[in-house]
């Protein structure tokens, strides 16, 4: 019996080390940190920093979405993607043509030309966005930069919050000042400001709870007023020169190129590469077909970026005529496309018609831009809600469309052929509805004014 007993008392201790012995192991493995003493670059393709893994250099991405969900101790750099940070980044995040969302903390400033930013946890620095929405839920340390696009402020920002032109809301604190070109400052219930509120031209609407310190306004605007500009006198803003489109212009092209400044490095492989002596100089052209390729969509989503900027309404409509009418769109379209050589004929034989070609090639270029943006609108729109639950950032829209539709044109015969496609649906579009201006009603709609 009392051999029994030491045998079973023998037996637990053991038990007992055993376990003691496995535990400290199971927690160092859990515990292993996966360090990178190295830049990260990848050119094409989606990237992720895992949970766990620490990069002491820089992160760069062209054409992808990257996510952080490590920590990284440098900066994060996406060109044409989406960057999602629910880690750490001791350093700057910067997107050219995509969206930022934070929800882990960056130290740094974050920067997005043509992209949305949304902030739910926390950025240390300054927000800079230059076309797309900001919405900070969480907490900014800095400044909050917009140049145009809504500005919503329902957590805290430690500086000042500054906008081009667009609309501000602000629900959360402000610790600095808020400041507006042009657009609506809308100050709600319980929403802090300490600094002062102003609008140059636009309007400050200011709940009777909400704490600011000095209120002014430049010049008070209806909403009509807002939302028109008027072409006689061309308003300015800030006293710069050119009206609020031209800024938007310059907005764009600045950001484009950064962004191709960016971009450009990915494809300059044949820089290295002594051409003359490489023997398979048919394959190096596809490199510059490929390039020729992305230039075309930095451009047509500069273009339908500023499009869309200027003219969202007219946007929609020839979106949902393409949808909706697609018969008579490409009535138009062909119409258009058979008799546009001909009439300059025409108008050239006249001679005193010869000035007005040009306000046809201007007709048919606009035609095709505004189509083109509704096009893009609606394919990205239509991926983005077969992909996700949720609803679309326009510009983000837009740019998807914009990738998918000239990935396409690269393929060779198929991608001049919808190439050609796009172009008579985008021209077609824009006369169907009069540029924008008429928007057509469903058929359900034209069968009841029948009856009636």
């Amino acid at each position: 019996m009392i051999r029994k007993r030491r045998m079973a008392a023998l037996l637990t201790l053991l038990s007992i080390f055993l376990l003691v012995g496995l535990l400290p192991a199971e927690t160092a493995e859990a515990g292993n940190v996966e360090v990178i003493d190295k830049d990260i670059s990848k050119a094409v393709g989606n990237l992720e920093i895992k949970p766990g893994t620490k990069v002491n250099g820089d992160v760069t991405l062209n054409l992808g979405d990257l996510n952080v969900l490590g920590l990284v101790n440098g900066n994060v750099v996406n060109n044409i993607g989406q960057v999602n940070i629910e880690g750490d980044v001791n350093g700057d995040v910067e997107a050219n043509m995509g969206q930022v969302k934070v929800s882990g903390n960056v130290s740094g400033d974050v920067k997005a030309r043509m992209g949305e930013v949304i902030v739910d946890g926390s950025v240390g620095g300054n927000i800079y966005a230059d076309l797309g929405k900001v919405k900070v839920d969480g907490s900014v340390g800095n400044n909050v930069y917009s140049g145009f696009g809504e500005v919503f402020i329902n957590g805290f920002t430690g500086g000042d919050v500054e906008s081009e032109g667009g609309n501000v809301v602000i629900t959360g604190v402000v610790e600095g000042d808020v400041m507006m070109g042009q657009g609506v400052i809308d100050l709600k219930p319980d929403s802090v400001v300490s600094g002062r509120v102003h609008v140059d031209r636009g309007r400050i609407n200011k709940d009777a709870t909400a704490r600011t310190g000095s209120v002014d306004i430049g010049e008070e605007l209806t909403p009509s007023e807002l939302q028109k500009e008027p072409a006689e006198n061309e308003e300015k803003i800030d006293g710069v020169g050119g009206s609020l489109g031209q800024r938007i212009a310059g907005r764009v092209i600045n950001s484009i190129n950064d962004a191709l400044r960016s971009v450009s490095f990915s494809f300059a492989m044949h820089d290295r590469i002594n051409i003359g002596e490489w023997p398979f100089s048919p394959f190096m052209s596809i490199y510059g077909n490929i390039a020729r390729g992305i230039l075309n969509m930095l451009i047509l989503f500069a273009l339908a970026t500023l499009t869309y900027t200027l003219f969202p309404a007219q946007v929609k409509i020839t979106g949902q005529a393409i949808s909706e009418r697609t018969g008579p769109v490409i009535g138009w379209g062909l119409l258009a496309f058979v008799l546009a050589v001909p009439l300059m004929i025409a108008l050239a034989i006249t001679i005193i018609g010869i000035p007005l070609i040009l306000v046809e090639l201007i007709v048919l270029a606009a035609a095709a831009v505004l189509g083109y943006t509704g096009i893009a609108s609606l394919v990205g729109s239509r991926v983005i809600d077969v992909a996700s639950s949720g609803s679309s950032n326009p510009l983000g829209a837009i740019a998807l469309g914009v990738v998918l539709i000239g990935l396409i044109s690269l393929i060779p015969v198929i991608g001049s052929l919808v190439s050609l496609a796009i172009f008579i649906l985008g021209v077609g579009a824009a006369l169907a509805t009069r540029f924008g201006a008429r928007k057509y009603r469903s058929a359900d709609q034209e069968l009841t004014d029948l009856e009636e």
